[in-house]
């Protein structure tokens, strides 16, 4: 079970109490004892702390549908020091280039973490309701340009869901909230398009499974010796949760895919299996709550953040040309997210991931540059001056290092202001 935090309230725990501030259509929906609407739309919206809870809804007088519209403004400054990164939304350790002369600090600003959504539930008091949600970022350029990207956009019914958001083999209620929004590197970071079916089989006991669309990125051999193909087998996850009331939540979650690209060499197509296992749990202790994960894997190098896009789910075969091969990877992260009080808190994480990449050459990614490990810390502060507005104040800390044991460190000061509704 999601914890019942100062920050985010549990996503399947109805009747929490809550109501939203302003309703057109039927003012009384909010008193309504057995369907909450406010409930409802918490239980449609992906588990992210950057959505603000709903404070608008309309509703029609039947209560046959609620919509309501969000948004969210994030401004951010951001001061480096060590190795700058170019990216003021997202602290990346594994993106991390040596700093130029003379360029070994600098302040950046930006508003690229905000967004806008729009959730709709049509038929919410009927067993059969219809869940539409659609967000949309302006995270999508590199630096500080802005282009709209899709965050979410999907369909649920009756614990299924068709559409793009993140894969079932991520455990988001194990992000703890931090300003920066990439987080630790091993944490998963895999929105894709999925049809995938989760629900509660009893008080306790949360199953899922889904078909998602299959994404490959690996490191070809220089020459004409191989190359990606079409992929025609969607990956596979799935996991099994236990909850202990309102106290926490542990999760197992696997995934399984097949990779296929042709060998030029023996002119054929090859396939390789991928596969991983996760552990994740969250867990209240007093004032406290405490967040966990660890992964591992092999050929799954892009379902840990910090690998995603960096070629590393297959390398070539140093000892059979044209041919490829697999790398492992793990790696995991702990938090503890303290509350003073219901309105001020402060997480503090560690993260840690190692890459395990067995020597090649005439690779178009050259060897050397591939991250052989990373170190991720925050800390931070967070007032919640009141249900529209969060105040903080955030220090990151990163490391990396390749496999021609070159290292790269940063640290980070992040100030934010965010107003959402």
């Amino acid at each position: 079970m999601q914890i019942l935090s100062a920050w985010e309230p549990a996503a399947h725990v109805l009747h929490c109490g809550k109501k939203i501030d302003f309703i057109v259509g039927n003012d009384s929906a909010s008193n309504d004892t057995v369907v909450n609407p406010y409930d409802v739309l918490i239980e449609n919206r992906p588990v992210d702390p950057d959505f603000a809870r709903p404070h608008f809804a309309i509703i029609d007088k039947e209560q046959r549908f609620y919509l309501s519209l969000g948004a969210t403004v994030k401004a951010i400054a951001v001061a480096d020091w060590g190795n700058p990164y170019n990216n003021p939304s997202d602290f990346k350790p594994s993106d991390f280039t040596q700093a130029t002369p003379g360029n070994y600090s600098s302040l950046q600003m930006s508003v690229k973490s905000s967004s806008i959504n729009l959730n709709v539930v049509g038929m919410p008091k009927n067993k059969y309701r219809i869940g539409l949600f659609a967000a949309l970022a302006f995270n999508g350029g590199t630096g500080n340009d802005y282009y709209v990207k899709c965050d979410h956009a999907y369909i649920r019914c009756m614990g299924l869901t068709l559409g793009y958001t993140s894969s079932v083999y991520d455990d988001k209620s194990v992000d703890a909230y931090l300003i920066d929004g990439n987080g630790a590197g091993a944490s998963g970071g895999h929105s894709n398009m999925t049809f995938n079916w989760q629900r509660y089989v009893s008080k306790s006991i949360k199953l899922g499974v889904g078909i998602e669309l299959p994404r490959v990125s690996f490191t070809q051999w220089n020459t004409d010796h191989n190359q990606l193909v079409n992929q025609n087998i969607p990956s596979v996850p799935l996991y099994v949760q236990y909850d202990w009331d309102e106290i926490g939540h542990v999760r197992l979650s696997s995934v399984v895919r097949t990779m296929t690209y042709r060998d030029y060499i023996e002119n054929c197509n090859r396939s390789l299996m991928g596969c991983g296992l996760k552990l994740t749990s969250n867990f209240k202790m007093g004032d406290a709550v405490g967040y966990a994960m660890v992964q591992s894997g092999k050929g799954i190098a892009n379902y840990f953040k910090d690998n995603d896009g960096f070629s590393l789910d297959l390398i070539p075969d140093y000892n059979n040309i044209g041919q490829l091969k697999r790398t492992s990877s793990w790696g995991g992260l702990a938090a503890v997210q303290y509350n003073y009080t219901p309105q001020m808190f402060s997480t503090a994480m560690y993260g840690y991931m190692r890459n395990y990449v067995d020597r090649y050459a005439d690779g178009v990614n050259l060897f050397e540059q591939h991250m052989k490990y990373e170190h991720y810390a925050a800390v931070n502060f967070i007032w919640r001056a009141s249900s529209f507005v969060d105040i903080g104040i955030e220090y990151n800390y990163g490391f990396k290092k390749n496999f021609a044991n070159e290292s790269l460190h940063n640290n980070r000061i992040t100030a934010m202001f965010k107003v959402g509704f």
